[in-house]
């Protein structure tokens, strides 16, 4: 919302300086709202339409169908600009509070926020005009989740937390970052012995106009889990090229290539991002999942991804999302894990504000110890949800979507058929 400037007199005493208050004049450059909210109920036929919790992995399926995780973010932010030109953007945001909530924010369905635990996920502060080019941010922010694919809420770099750095400094011709982060497990004990050691991350990326480079340097000291030991640094490397072609074949859509590699703290879970709650339950080392194990990984652990996302547009409207993507994981006690997965997401149009999105999405994951014991696994699903939508014209179209989704895979008695509702936007 776009405020008129307003011209506020206030007192400012100096500490230490022998001097009268002094009137200044604010220069207010506007007040910003923004926020993210999906809510709606999934049930499951096998389970006598009671709540499905949690059903499959939405990440490596597609949302559409089987996100039964409720969410809620809501930012406020407050713009400067003074008399030199300098601006100055003062950012917070309130979210659902799911690492303490015990899953009662995601799967809850009553009105009376009695499972609405609600917490500040950012306090920061930027600046423009501090330095010739770029912005100068400092402060608890979410970092990287603009590498996203927004079919699978799959977020490949989160590289979130508590630190210092510059975006979009100019340097050699192309845009640089840098920044300091550091990161910590939302469900830790500060106090238990060894428990005082957030991971220190080194953030370095690069923009050679449509193709991105990041490099991370990790070091945890004292990385104890359960009294064992575990790897104390790390490293990665993530390649993002973004084509305005499908596959280099047509220009009606785009595709993102994508490629990491990490060793140590950069492998696993951790392969792409920092100790967040969202990089503990991604997709990554399928016996690391969860807060409590995703800081195991030992020193010669080798991590590797792959993802290619994009979309097509027919002329009639009709659009077709697709991603492809898996994880191979090389551990240091001689064990593999791995997974690949595909989805595609067709939409067609029915009116103004109404159509059919289809969804149908595929997993296959395997694991082996370093005696050749494992096993693999599949998963897969087909999801139907008419939509009602009406764009706002500024960006935002909010949904209402009515879903039917058959889920079935090889460690499941039975396929099962999911139905429920959900409305999703963000502003």
């Amino acid at each position: 919302m776009k405020l008129s400037k307003l011209t506020v007199a206030c007192l400012v005493a100096t500490a230490g300086l022998s001097a009268v208050p002094v009137v200044h004049a604010e220069k207010s450059d506007g007040f910003e709202f923004h926020g993210y909210f999906r809510a709606g109920a999934l049930y499951s036929k096998n389970d006598d339409f009671k709540r499905s919790k949690f059903p499959a992995s939405k990440e490596r399926l597609g949302r559409l169908g089987i996100e039964s995780d409720n969410h809620f973010e809501l930012a406020l932010q407050k713009n400067f600009e003074n008399d030199d030109g300098q601006k100055i953007r003062i950012k917070t945001r309130a979210g659902a509070d799911n690492a303490q909530s015990g899953g009662n924010n995601q799967l809850g369905t009553n009105a009376d926020a009695a499972n609405s635990s609600i917490g500040m996920v950012e306090t920061f502060v930027e600046f423009d005009g501090v330095t010739d080019t770029g912005t100068l941010w400092g402060g608890t922010r979410f970092y990287g989740k603009d590498n996203y694919i927004f079919m699978t809420d799959f977020f490949y770099t989160d590289m979130s937390g508590t630190g210092v750095g510059i975006e979009g400094i100019e340097l050699g011709g192309n845009k640089w970052d840098f920044a300091y982060i550091a990161s910590d497990d939302a469900e830790g004990n500060f106090w238990a012995t060894d428990a005082n050691n957030p991971m220190h991350s080194i953030h370095v990326g690069v923009d050679f106009d449509g193709i991105e480079l990041h490099a991370m340097g990790k070091y945890l000291p004292d990385n104890f889990v359960d009294g064992t030991e575990y790897a104390s640094d790390g490293m990665e490397v993530s390649a993002i090229v973004h084509s305005e072609k499908v596959f280099g074949l047509s220009e009606k859509g785009f595709t993102k290539y994508i490629a990491q590699v990490g060793k140590g703290l950069g492998s696993g879970q951790l392969l792409g991002g920092t100790l967040t709650t969202y990089n503990a339950y991604k997709p990554g080392n399928g016996a690391l999942e969860g807060p409590s194990k995703m800081k195991k990984v030992d020193s010669g652990d080798v991590s590797a991804r792959a993802l290619v996302w994009g979309g097509y547009f027919f002329e009639n409207g009709v659009s077709v999302f697709h991603s492809i993507q898996g994880q191979y994981n090389d551990l240091d006690n001689g064990g593999e894990d791995s997974w690949a997965s595909a989805m595609v997401r067709p939409s067609f149009p029915v009116s103004k504000n109404f159509s059919i999105a289809t969804e149908a999405g595929f997993q296959y994951n395997k694991w082996e110890d370093a005696n050749g014991a494992g096993d693999d696994a599949t998963n897969y699903k087909l999801t139907v949800a008419p939509t009602v939508v009406v764009p706002t014209g500024f960006g935002p179209a909010p949904e209402i979507r009515f879903l039917a989704t058959y889920l079935d895979g090889s460690e499941r008695d039975k396929a099962d058929l999911l139905v429920g509702i959900q409305a999703d936007m963000w502003w």
